[in-house]
């Protein structure tokens, strides 16, 4: 079957790239037995015409009870293939209960107190509807819930059922991206005034217009919502600012930008990046030249940088067995050729080797170019004049060079030993973040010993965000991690020699940059 899958990536024909837009629109008001919205309806209808100008099959359902909720999902479960890009979006009543979240029907009973196990059972879980669209096999999954509002179930006497507002933090399926109104515990505002205009909630009215802004990559468009929705809901004196589980591999545009008149090297990036995730799920050399073959002309790309680096390390670790040629009837002795360095670990490995025996000392030649190794190479640089580049390191004509030299050409010394730092991270800390989705965010932290090389401490940034966050020291190197609402953030740094300062970057892909206050 390999050759099948050579020929989807030649052709790009096969069914996996259907791409289908397929939405799943849920906007319920009227209520039976628990407060009814006002505008959830209203957010369904307009979310549900966006999407259709957009290219998205709509399947729509407009105050549904549970049967009917059951059955618009299952009608859309049925019509995903793989490949196809899923879309939901609910607004309507939701509930937290023992760490699950429930979206409700419009049948929906109110319930005895404590009861909740019925509510569970007359509801539609949220994993569950998650997982029924993961296991489609839809190449995209994005899900919208617009169902923060105040607990419907809250009880003034006795015990409610479920937190008091707003929904609990998830863990998304594998390939989905989740976004939710509003932070976890946090309530989603239907409208900022009893007399507004406006028809849609105040999520809704910050997201239609970004669904459709061209070139917008879904994850900058969650960072320009979230803006929107903190300032719209400050003009009123609340905090909402959505939440977002991310566990979608590359990226998703809902528009995309224009396309201009050029050919191969103008595919889509995310189409390029599926295309390679395909050939190395197939995991052959033979498949990996295919991506490369068929993409050939974005070789400047950092796809197909990645793809050439894994072809390259494939063939090294499964090397072509030997053709059994019949013996030749008349065999001559030929010379034996000067051995080739075929890989650049090889070629890194024999740089550290060459660098070593003319006094510049790497360490142990293990084949990467680490900092004891960039800081031969300089030294070697500098003292002998080469005309060499600090980029020309692990490069066959830098190799070939170090290789004539004779000698020894670094001086050696006794390298003297590294600082420890002695410093302690207590106190308040000042932080500059810059990030791709949100850039220039600002904020302080204050680390508290938690004994040894460990401190806990509590951050607050500009976008009204706290974190509860710790940290592990060791010497000058920093790992941590920050618990957000809606994320949690894992992080590496390196202090400054006086212990004043340090730079990270982390998991979000934003640098850092912090200062005592």
């Amino acid at each position: 079957m390999k050759w099948f899958w050579t020929l989807c990536l030649l052709i790009s024909a096969c069914p996996v790239w259907a791409q289908e837009r397929l939405a799943l629109v849920i906007g319920n008001n009227d209520y039976d037995s628990v407060i009814d919205l006002q505008k959830a309806v209203a957010d369904a209808e307009a979310v549900s015409a966006k999407l259709q100008s957009l290219g998205f099959e709509t399947i729509e359902g407009l105050n549904l009870d549970r049967r009917g909720m059951n059955q618009h999902i299952a009608d859309f479960t049925a019509r995903l293939d793989a490949g196809d890009t899923a879309f939901v979006f609910f607004a309507g009543h939701g509930v937290e209960i023992d760490g699950e979240n429930y979206l409700l029907p419009t049948d929906i009973v109110t319930p005895s107190t404590g009861e909740t196990d019925f509510v569970k059972s007359e509801s539609i879980a949220l994993s569950n509807l998650l997982d029924r669209v993961r296991a489609t096999g839809a190449r995209t999954s994005i899900a919208i819930i617009d169902a923060c509002r105040d607990n419907p179930f809250e009880s003034r006497a006795g015990r409610s059922i479920g937190r008091t507002r707003g929904l609990g933090r998830i863990n998304a399926p594998q390939g989905m991206f989740v976004i939710f109104s509003a932070g976890a515990g946090q309530m989603a505002l239907d409208r900022l005034s009893d007399d507004e205009a406006e028809p849609n909630s105040v999520f809704t009215r910050a997201l239609l217009p970004r669904l459709s802004e061209p070139g917008l990559e879904l994850r900058s468009m969650v960072a320009d919502l979230r803006r929107d929705v903190r300032d719209l809901s400050r003009t009123v004196q609340h905090t909402q600012i959505p939440a977002y589980y991310d566990e979608m591999l590359g990226e998703f545009y809902f528009s995309p930008a224009v396309a201009r008149d050029q050919a191969t090297e103008d595919l889509p990036v995310q189409v390029m990046r599926a295309d390679l995730e395909l050939a190395r799920s197939v995991g052959t050399v033979s498949a990996l030249d295919t991506f490369l073959e068929k993409y050939q002309e974005q070789s400047e790309n950092y796809t197909y940088e990645v793809a050439l680096q894994l072809r390259d390390a494939l063939a090294l670790s499964n090397p072509p067995a030997p053709e059994e040629d019949p013996a030749p009837q008349h065999p001559v002795s030929a010379p034996t050729p000067a051995p080739l360095v075929p890989d650049s670990r090889e070629v890194m490995r024999a740089t550290q080797q060459a660098l070593n025996a003319i006094g510049c000392n790497v360490g142990v030649a293990d084949g990467l170019a680490g900092p004891r190794t960039r800081r031969a190479f300089a030294e070697y640089r500098d003292v002998s004049g080469s005309t060499l580049g600090a980029d020309d390191l692990g490069t066959r004509h830098a190799l070939e060079e170090l290789q004539s030299v004779s000698g020894t050409i670094c001086q050696v010394s006794t390298p003297a030993p590294a600082p420890t730092t002695g410093f302690s991270m207590a106190g308040t800390w000042q932080f500059k973040a810059t990030c791709a989705l949100v850039l220039n965010v600002t904020g302080s932290v204050r680390y508290t010993s938690a004994g040894g090389n460990k401190y806990f401490g509590q951050l607050k940034d500009s976008l009204g965000q706290t974190a509860n966050t710790e940290i592990f020291v060791n010497e000058q190197q920093i790992s941590g991690t920050d618990y957000f609402p809606a994320i949690t953030v894992k992080w590496r740094g390196r202090l400054a020699a006086d212990g004043q300062s340090f730079t990270a970057s982390g998991s979000t892909g934003c640098s850092v940059y912090a200062w005592r206050a």
